[in-house]
Formats: C-alpha cells, sequence, structure tokens
C-alpha cells in the first residue's frame, strides 16, 4: 500500500502508478555477476529501500539511487559520476528511457518485459543500436502472483555476450515470493 506522500507524486507529469513494480532480490542477483568489483552504480528509479540499492551495496559496490518521489526526474538529472546505470525503469516511458540511456553513453542494464520485442517502435528503434539481452528462465513475480510475462535485462555495453540466459531457482510466487523492501513505504 502506498503512503499518503508517494501518492501525492501521482500528479507529477513523467510518473504513471502503473508503472511502479517493485524488482524483486531474485531478479536483483542475476545481474550481479556481471558488474565490474568496486563500481559506482546509478539507480535512477530507485529509492534507498529498492532490492537493486540493497542488492548492489551489500556486493560492495557504491549506489547513487534517484527516483523522481525526492525529485530527481531521470529525464533531467544526471550524477556527476558514476560507471554504469541498472534499475526497472518505467514501463510506460520505456522508449524515451532506452533513447536517453544510449545517449548518456554509459553501460547500462534495464530490467524490461521481454514482449516489447514485438513492438514495431522498439524494433525500429534498436536497428543502429548495440543491444544486449540477458534472459531469465521464469517469468518472475513482482507481486507474489505468476507473472503473466517475462521481465529480463536489456543492456548495452554491460554484458561479456548480445544474448545470454540464466536459471533461476524460482519465480518469486506462492511459498517462495520475497517481498520487496520498498512495500514498507
Amino acid at each position: 500500500m502506498k503512503s499518503k506522500e508517494m501518492s501525492n507524486w501521482l500528479n507529477k507529469k513523467s510518473f504513471n502508478e502503473k508503472d511502479e513494480y517493485y524488482t524483486p532480490t531474485i531478479l536483483v542477483n542475476v545481474i550481479l555477476e556481471f558488474i565490474k568489483p568496486n563500481s559506482i552504480i546509478w539507480c535512477p528509479f530507485d529509492t534507498i529501500d529498492s532490492e537493486f540499492v540493497i542488492q548492489l551495496k551489500n556486493d560492495g559496490h557504491t549506489v547513487i539511487h534517484s527516483h523522481i518521489w525526492e525529485g530527481k526526474d531521470f529525464f533531467e538529472y544526471e550524477p556527476d559520476n558514476y560507471d554504469c546505470i541498472i534499475s526497472n525503469p518505467p514501463f510506460s516511458t520505456k522508449l524515451k528511457v532506452l533513447d536517453r540511456l544510449y545517449k548518456l553513453d554509459k553501460p547500462f542494464a534495464m530490467v524490461l518485459g521481454l514482449p516489447i520485442l514485438n513492438y514495431q517502435e522498439i524494433g525500429n528503434f534498436f536497428l543502429d543500436k548495440d543491444l544486449q539481452l540477458l534472459i531469465v528462465d521464469k517469468k518472475v513475480s513482482f507481486d507474489g502472483n505468476t507473472s503473466s510475462f517475462n521481465n529480463s535485462y536489456f543492456c548495452s555495453k554491460f554484458l561479456p555476450k548480445d544474448l545470454m540466459f540464466r536459471h533461476l531457482e524460482h519465480n518469486n510466487s506462492g511459498k517462495n515470493y520475497t517481498k520487496s523492501n520498498m512495500y514498507k513505504l
């Protein structure tokens, strides 16, 4: 359940309530092996309670988190110094987010639904772009219910190969469900 403060941000032009899904630890952990040691990582759609922020710090990285709730809009804010960008961007602005990521010209790994590859505008967008995919073998749940599609990592300059697959022990649903720390807000 969202707090009153969080619901006030719904008035921000670049925030959509349906965009706020909290990435579970099991999906965050799959990207850890590909991050250079002691990296400075910008998590542009995250608060201090994000599983990305928590797990990346636990893995020994320096993490800069920013979120529209904190007045740091991804399309207007950029930290001074960072090595790469990792997060789960708002679905409704995915193309605009991807466009900015490529313009920033830093390695990135973003959780996105694989079905977006079916969208014509996405296919057209990637025609002249370097795209890497890290695909997990489960449809990971964000809320305890089995997801209807696979969410995996869309990357650039991040992975050792352009197409990689990883096995997950479970899909974070049913008895294996672990709620994100973001839900305590």
